[in-house]
């Protein structure tokens, strides 16, 4: 019997997993629908994960394995994941990123596919999904959907407010809109870059069913990222603001090179680069005000000095 061609390929930025890597790998070949390509990218390469891979070799759609000689980091080792599905298969409509520890429901891809085929606008769609701890999971019921919202400003904002880019990320994207929006780019929080790149492109969907369940991970902080991302010198430019850093690469990529086309053209992709630094920021500012008003009330002194601004 002839397979037909992957419309999709799940990419793996695989790192240190063993222990989690068979159900991962099971859950993925347990789809409903087959028609998809498994790329693992490995940079932490062990025999063990090697062997795993090759246990499951020839029980249904095809699974690569390739070990990074030098180890990448987060950043690099999420686009050679990419890039190399793109190179293998570059005929494939949509790419999905996959951990080496996450669970995904059998008809996860099947829902998915269903949303971006009858939806031609939407360049990601995702499920909600249970967040699982040791002894308990719980499922995450916050929505973000820009269905219909035409304006790409008002889908900014609305992420800017709404959106969780770790519910996301892990959605399916076409894979045509993910080579606009540059996939990840050496910035702190490259999954809510790439997120905001990939909203100036076209509209996200939300499905309300449960369809993947994600092992919690360690505590956010930027110092966490940096070095996660950059295992060998951190840049510099790093530690400006986060939406600073968002801003540099958008305006580089909409507004000088000409990546929105043909959905949009240079100009606009500069007005979209500002009107980013504006809500972002202006979100933060609100944010920072709001924290110094609870600082202020927890003391005598403070609440005087609010009384006395009223």
């Amino acid at each position: 019997m002839t397979r037909a061609k992957p419309r999709t390929v799940f990419g793996m930025p695989a790192y240190n997993r063993p222990d989690a890597l068979p159900r991962v790998i099971e859950s993925l070949l347990s789809q409903t629908r087959q028609d998809f390509a498994i790329v693992i990218v490995d940079d932490s390469p062990s025999d063990r994960v090697r062997e795993i891979v090759d246990s499951y070799a020839g029980y249904g759609p095809p699974i690569s394995y390739e070990p990074n000689p030098v180890r990448l980091g987060m950043i690099g080792n999420w686009r050679k994941a990419f890039e190399r599905s793109r190179e293998l298969y570059p005929a494939s409509e949509y790419f999905a990123w996959v951990s080496d520890h996450d669970i995904w429901h059998p008809r996860w891809l099947e829902v998915l596919v269903d949303v971006l085929d009858r939806q031609p606008k939407t360049v990601l769609a995702y499920p909600l999904m249970q967040r699982v701890f040791p002894t308990h999971r719980f499922t995450v019921r916050r929505r973000f959907d820009t269905t219909g919202v035409k304006n790409p400003v008002a889908r900014l904002r609305s992420a800017i407010r709404n959106m969780t880019s770790g519910n996301c990320v892990y959605g399916l994207i076409r894979s045509r809109a993910l080579e606009q929006a540059g996939v990840f780019t050496a910035v702190l929080a490259p999954d809510r870059h790439v997120l905001m790149q990939l909203l100036l492109l076209g509209e996200f969907s939300h499905v309300p069913q449960v369809l993947w369940y994600r092992e919690v991970a360690g505590v956010f902080s930027y110092r966490r990222q940096r070095r996660m991302f950059f295992p060998t010198r951190i840049p510099i430019h790093t530690y400006l603001p986060m939406t600073v850093q968002h801003f540099g690469v958008t305006l580089w990529s909409f507004g000088v090179c000409g990546r929105g086309r043909p959905s949009f053209g240079r100009l606009s992709g500069m007005k979209y680069a500002f009107a980013y630094l504006w809500y972002a920021n202006k979100r933060e500012l609100l944010r920072d005000d709001a924290r110094w008003r609870v600082a202020l009330q927890r003391s005598a002194i403070g609440k005087r000095l609010l009384q006395a601004s009223s």
